[in-house]
């Protein structure tokens, strides 16, 4: 697995056009963003990368996004999660705060206010994610190399005396 150099952010949003202008202007300020729209999108990403930082949707055509927090927080527990919601679904992103979600943003985005809250809450959560990653590339090194058999050393055709 390769360590990317700017943080990657993964944005989870059924609304094609938020998930373009968000990714453009994060992408605008350095760092790296993949996109889905749905619950099951999200999980195929998440098997193939590994995010500094997620924004969910709580309303996705497949699941709640609700759904999927506490998958979140289970396998990567040291990755923020920011819950994008509309107005009239103010109470649920509270409730997703209370279930582990580090912030929440309304929908309409303000550029200026997301590309703070995201710096905010990188440098809060860098030298966490970091360690957790570092730690997760090294288990995967760990369990190839239990599973690749030894290189045998070359025989010689030598009698031993």
């Amino acid at each position: 697995m390769v360590m990317p150099i700017n943080p990657l952010i993964l944005l989870v949003d059924d609304e094609e056009n938020l998930r373009r202008t968000l990714a453009m202007i994060l992408k605008r300020q350095g760092y790296d963003v993949h996109t889905a729209a749905t619950v099951k999108e999200a999980r195929e990403r998440l098997e193939t990368s590994r995010y500094d930082l997620t924004f969910l949707d709580l309303k996705l055509p497949d699941a709640n996004g609700l759904t999927l927090l506490p998958e979140l927080r289970s396998r990567f527990p040291a990755m923020p999660v920011v819950i994008l919601t509309a107005h009239d679904k103010l109470d649920a992103a509270i409730e997703a705060v209370r279930q582990g979600a580090r912030d929440y943003l309304l929908k309409p985005i303000d550029p200026p206010v997301i590309i703070q809250r995201v710096k905010d809450v990188l440098a809060e959560s860098t030298p966490t994610n970091r360690i957790a990653n570092q730690h997760s590339v090294l288990k995967g090194i760990l369990n190839e190399l239990r599973t690749d058999p030894k290189p045998k050393p070359p025989q010689s055709d030598k009698p031993k005396i």
